[in-house]
């Protein structure tokens, strides 16, 4: 079965996504929004550890669906999203390995080849 990158899972429609991955979502998107503007070292060191807390409290299925979503929020970021996978490194390197690879996935299935929109 061959899903676009756009379609929303059935199960989490609606809001309805467990508070785990929902706090996790949270958590990393605060992480992908540090590069962007001038962060601290202490504020950066926080939100690594707020997002390490998250993570370890996910199970495999959360734990999946949280990597589809941050490569789909990474996916049209280009040079910007080479900068979030390094801090996602930084919280835990096979998590930014597996939404390094999701990204290359959702954004062949974004941008078909030859479209001439890839990034």
């Amino acid at each position: 079965m061959n899903t676009t990158a756009t379609a929303a899972s059935e199960q989490f429609h609606g809001g309805n996504a467990p508070l785990p991955l929902r706090l996790a979502q949270r958590a990393f998107a605060a992480l992908a929004e540090a590069r962007r503007g001038p962060t601290g070292a202490f504020r950066l060191a926080q939100l690594r550890s707020a997002a390490r807390r998250t993570l370890s409290a996910l199970s495999a299925d959360d734990h999946a669906h949280l990597q589809r979503w941050l490569g789909l929020q990474l996916a049209s970021g280009g040079a910007q999203a080479a900068d979030a996978l390094r801090l996602f490194a930084r919280v835990d390197a096979a998590l930014a390995a597996q939404i390094g690879a999701a990204l290359v996935r959702t954004r062949e299935e974004l941008f078909p080849a030859g479209t001439g929109t890839a990034a």
